[in-house]
């Protein structure tokens, strides 16, 4: 295994709890659902119909394979999974930076994108126009230092934009990239740079992008300036990725990589973005970024890995796990605040623990119940 961010990491076996449970009892607001097969890093979308659509997953670490399983409402089961990369071998999942991300673009179809670390490939897909699975996947850039997976989204007009970062060794002197397809990810244009090299980037952490209804894209990226200054960064694009703003979510001053997600969801209240600082979990609305909310209570250990989702009445999910490891799962954890950012009394986990090297995935139902992906 590589010595990725100067960071030396053991895996564990971590014993799973003999029980889970995957349906919810009648009104109850939140359903937890383990993913297929012991598969790890799960990252999904639902569509109007309700049906979920997730990504996750198998196989050795540096040469796993990401496969692909909906959820029809009202089923009890998981669909046959089918694999996602044409290539066998060809995805990086040794911890929570890795694996694929999706996004759901017009008439339904899914855009996939994710990385292998030797030699250093970002991949792309997209599910077939008609019929089943997935067309041949896409080798759509490459870079030195690659470290952590990319991010994807796709705006209601058809384009989809991918993000990711590359570069010099040093965290400081790295960028973040983006590569653009007007033509619904047949054809990306040429990868350009978009952020500058004072802010950084963290090498060991993923960056999340996602489109709201007016086509704005986002994306939430982890800074590294000058090596310690390694706070939470957003940027914004009004115009179809031309142009990007790049402003601060939170600072954190830290001499090493975290190894840290993110996460973003749009509402009715609009976007809201999800990160890490200092072993606590936040979210806000990207209007209010300094009214950030964290979850009440004591953590046990370092909370890490957040996932959020807002459902159509406001309400907001947020969703993470608790571990000391840089790339352990820990114990998953969950709480519900109302659309005011008040936690409500819904809350679970605590006896769940997450796959090694895993997370935790959030999403909201069309009917406002959430779901709760490990």
């Amino acid at each position: 295994m590589p010595d990725r961010c100067g960071c030396i990491v053991r895996f564990t076996l971590l014993l799973l709890m003999g029980t889970l449970w995957g349906e919810a009892a009648s009104g109850q607001s939140v359903v937890t659902l383990p993913i297929p097969n012991g598969g790890r890093l799960p990252q999904a979308v639902v569509d109007d119909d309700g049906t979920v659509h997730l990504v996750y997953v198998v196989g050795d670490a540096p040469r796993g394979n990401l496969m692909y399983a909906t959820r029809v409402p009202g089923a009890t089961t998981w669909s046959t999974p089918q694999r996602v990369n044409s290539a066998p071998g060809t995805v990086t999942g040794f911890g929570p930076v890795d694996g694929g991300q999706l996004a759901l673009g017009p008439n339904g179809r899914l855009h996939v994108a994710w990385f292998r670390i030797g030699p250093p490939t970002f991949f792309y897909t997209r599910s077939n126009e008609e019929g089943p699975g997935f067309e041949e996947q896409l080798g759509v850039a490459t870079g030195e230092g690659v470290e952590a997976g990319p991010a994807v989204a796709a705006d209601p007009d058809g384009n989809v934009y991918l993000f990711w970062h590359a570069g010099a060794v040093e965290d400081a002197e790295r960028v973040l990239y983006t590569a653009a397809s007007r033509d619904g990810g047949l054809i990306f244009e040429q990868s350009r740079p978009v952020t500058a090299k004072a802010a950084g980037a963290c090498a060991c952490c993923r960056p999340a992008a996602l489109t709201d209804d007016s086509g704005a894209i986002y994306v939430s990226y982890r800074g590294a300036g000058d090596n310690l200054r390694r706070g939470q960064r957003l940027l914004i694009s009004r115009d179809g990725g031309a142009s990007f703003t790049d402003q601060i979510i939170q600072p954190w001053n830290v001499g090493a990589c975290p190894v840290a997600t993110t996460s973003l969801s749009q509402g009715p209240s609009g976007m809201t973005v999800a990160w890490e600082t200092q072993g606590e979990v936040y979210f806000a609305t990207i209007d209010r970024l300094s009214d950030r909310v964290s979850p009440p209570g004591q953590a046990g250990a370092r909370r890490k890995n957040p996932a959020v989702t807002v459902n159509n009445q406001g309400k907001t999910l947020l969703a993470w796990g608790d571990a000391s490891g840089l790339r352990s799962g820990g114990t998953l954890h969950w709480q519900v605040f109302d659309a005011d950012g008040r936690p409500t009394a819904t809350r679970g986990g605590g006896a769940l623990s997450l796959p090694e090297g895993s997370m935790p995935f959030a999403l909201a139902q069309p009917d406002g119940t959430f779901v709760v992906i490990f």
